[in-house]
């Protein structure tokens, strides 16, 4: 019966590797009716039932396929899909627990720090997921693809943290191993690309937060707002600066007589987001900001016509964050990986 078991294994490594899911499925179905005496046999099978159940996009059903071979007979193969069936139904504590437990007992199955470390990096736990791709052992021989997957994961996670050098060091490392690799060689161009443009939108704040003149009185209770609520939306420093940017350059050419800075605030950020291409909803960031949807909507129609009586280009260009011409003309060569500032032109 074993050998016969091997055999299925075979075709279902086949089947698998040709997206034949339910072919896999039914030959698992027919042959756990002959094995089910059989422990060790009856958990590699339920093995590829679980693996098949996750491609096909069924976690909820994999579940208890992955959970009954890991009880049957625990290996690091089990442990690992059971993880991913865990993680996909909503029970990432569980698959976090199952991982760690996992890497106690199979210290060399690089595979599961590697799960936990995706699952702490998609719920934004950059720290904790560089943490544990620390704990792989250097020494455990890999392949070739898990290597260069395993560069690529630490280096974006390095560079999510803001730890550029070492996240262009990594990749270059990983590119001196490994040459051809077009995923290295695409990392290292959307890392080198995203550090660019955060230098470039620290050296264009820097330039904004120098040149803007303080402010006395109530406006200078809008500006404080802008920066009140822009930490509470969480729109970054730019989207901050532009927005205290366009309420002088609006004050200057209009005086406006305020009644509650707290609705022009709002509606400066808000404008700025438009210009940056995302339409906010002046209800929902009135709700946020304890404003009146009404009152930040009369707000934001002064900003516009004073918007619509420029020249779009210059208006992104004056009060746009993301969406800022300056920060595409950037220079992206950088004279070494201690550089942190970007000129831009005169």
């Amino acid at each position: 019966m074993e050998a016969r078991v091997q055999r299925a294994l075979e075709r279902c490594l086949d089947w698998s590797q040709q997206g034949r899911h339910r072919k896999v499925l039914a030959e698992v179905e027919r042959l756990l009716k002959l094995v089910a005496p059989d422990p060790q046999l009856s958990a590699q099978l339920l093995i590829w039932k679980a693996q098949a159940l996750l491609a096909m996009g069924y976690p909820q059903r994999a579940l208890p396929a992955a959970g009954a071979s890991w009880q049957l007979t625990s290996s690091p193969h089990a442990c690992h899909l059971l993880a991913i069936a865990l993680d996909a139904v909503g029970e990432s504590d569980r698959a976090q627990e199952l991982l760690v437990t996992g890497s106690e007992l199979f210290p060399h199955a690089v595979h599961l720090p590697v799960q936990l470390a995706m699952i702490l990096a998609d719920q934004g736990r950059m720290p904790e997921a560089l943490e544990v791709l620390d704990t792989v052992p250097p020494s455990v021989p890999l392949p070739d693809d898990l290597q260069v997957f395993l560069v690529g994961l630490r280096a974006n996670l390095l560079a999510t943290v803001g730890r550029w050098p070492e996240a262009e060091a990594v990749i270059e490392d990983g590119l001196g191993c490994h040459p051809g690799s077009s995923l290295l060689l695409e990392a290292r161009r959307s890392i080198a690309s995203e550090w660019n443009r955060r230098l470039a939108e620290a050296s264009l704040a820097a330039s904004w937060r120098a040149a803007l003149e303080r402010l006395d009185g109530v406006p200078a209770e809008v500006d404080d707002a802008i920066v009140r609520f822009g930490m509470g939306l969480e729109v970054g420093e730019l989207v901050v600066l532009a927005a205290q940017r366009l309420w002088r350059a609006l004050y200057d050419r209009e005086p406006i007589r305020l009644q509650s800075p707290e609705p022009w605030a709002a509606a400066l950020l808000i404008a700025v987001m438009e210009l940056d291409g995302s339409r906010p909803s002046a209800a929902a960031v009135g709700r946020a900001t304890s404003c009146s949807g009404s009152t930040v909507r009369s707000a934001l129609r002064r900003v516009r016509q004073y918007l619509e009586g420029l020249d779009p280009s210059f208006a992104r260009r004056a009060f746009g964050a993301a969406s800022n011409p300056r920060l595409d003309e950037a220079a992206p060569a950088r004279a070494s990986r201690r550089d942190t500032v970007v000129r831009f032109p005169g």
